[in-house]
């Protein structure tokens, strides 16, 4: 997955290297025209490539940015003749979703040449968490999926929990200066415009967001709902509405995840089956414990911001990825159910392993 993600960031296969300054200009003086032609001169590039998904991807990543630009000053983006017909053939071969998403916008913007809407240093610094967030997930998951079949005083288990502790440690102290530092007026009304909806293939596809992050990977290895468990119908849904903004790598992982059962309830059932807990379980339980309790450290405070997000926008307004603020309660309510199952476990002296 990551190596894939530093590809597509290294690639500039439209050019636009030297371009890409002029788009935060346009759209700060709002130039209909001047990024309607920029729009044409980037799609235009599109039939002389040759593609593979990497190649592709950068492609979707830059055109994306100039045509949700265009979206965001009221213009229906398929006004550049063609537009659509290039985001689907782009989405085909890079086997993603034909649009802009959290993974163009900042895993795959590239460090050195970073593609912006606006020149707003609150939006770099965004990019740039988001950007930090993402690759530290990375290995939580390989460290989650690698933990899946392992019984709960597998002696390897506590080192896998604790490399994924250490991802999403990193994880919620982005969220935490992206709070910090990004007020939610200047997030509402300076940068939220530009992740608007946009209709593909007939298709209403939504902006990068949250949902469409790797926490969603997380939660499925983790924390998702069982049949027969109160939020299964929701949460089912939920992942239905979102996979399929995850890159195809991140797909995969997501399906292979969902052939075992979800490890925190898994791991808790089988330790609650030991009556005086070896010295491995122990170990293990302590690592999930202190995984749990970051993983709360970013659900809850972001909860907090989309709230306060929120509460600066017109009533009725959604996230970029088409929710309120309740899908983040179920998520939130989901992360403190799981987290209380860890109370259930006898506390008591250990045998040794």
């Amino acid at each position: 997955m990551r190596e894939l993600d530093l590809r597509v960031a290294a690639l500039d296969p439209l050019g636009v290297v030297h371009e890409i300054q002029r788009l935060p200009l346009l759209n700060r003086a709002a130039d209909i025209a001047g990024l309607t032609r920029l729009a044409r001169a980037w799609t235009g590039r599109v039939d002389g490539n040759r593609y593979d998904a990497a190649t592709a991807g950068a492609a979707l990543r830059d055109i994306g940015f100039v045509l949700a630009s265009l979206e965001r000053h009221g213009v229906d983006y398929r006004v550049v003749e063609g537009a659509e017909e290039i985001l689907l053939k782009l989405g085909a071969l890079a086997d993603e979703v034909p649009r802009d998403s959290v993974y163009t916008y900042a895993l795959r913007n590239p460090e050195h040449a970073t593609r912006s809407f606006t020149e707003l240093p609150e939006e770099a610094l965004f990019i740039r968490e988001v950007r930090t967030a993402g690759f530290a997930l990375r290995p939580a998951v390989d460290a989650l999926t690698e933990a899946l079949p392992l019984a709960v005083d597998d002696r390897a288990l506590p080192d896998l929990l604790a490399a994924a502790t250490e991802g999403f440690a990193v994880f919620a102290r982005s969220l935490l200066s992206v709070k910090r530092q990004v007020t939610p007026e200047t997030f509402s009304y300076e940068m939220r415009p530009y992740f608007p909806p946009m209709t593909v293939g007939g298709q209403v596809l939504y902006a990068p967001g949250g949902a469409q992050m790797t926490p969603l990977l997380v939660d499925i290895l983790l924390l998702r709902p069982e049949p027969g468990e109160a939020r299964e119908e929701w949460y089912e849904q939920y992942l239905r509405e979102n996979v399929g903004y995850l890159p195809a790598a991140y797909r995969v992982a997501g399906d292979r995840a969902r052939r075992h059962r979800p490890l925190l309830p898994r791991l808790v059932e089988e330790a609650g089956r030991e009556a005086v807990p070896t010295a491995r379980t122990t170990r293990t339980v302590t690592a999930l414990r202190g995984l749990m309790r970051e993983v709360l450290k970013f659900r809850i405070p972001h909860l907090q911001l989309a709230r306060a997000n929120m509460n600066v926008r017109p009533d009725g307004s959604l996230g970029s990825g088409g929710y309120t603020t309740d899908s983040l309660d179920h998520l939130a309510e989901l992360t403190l159910s799981r987290h209380q199952l860890l109370s259930t476990l006898p506390a008591g002296r250990t045998t040794e392993a």
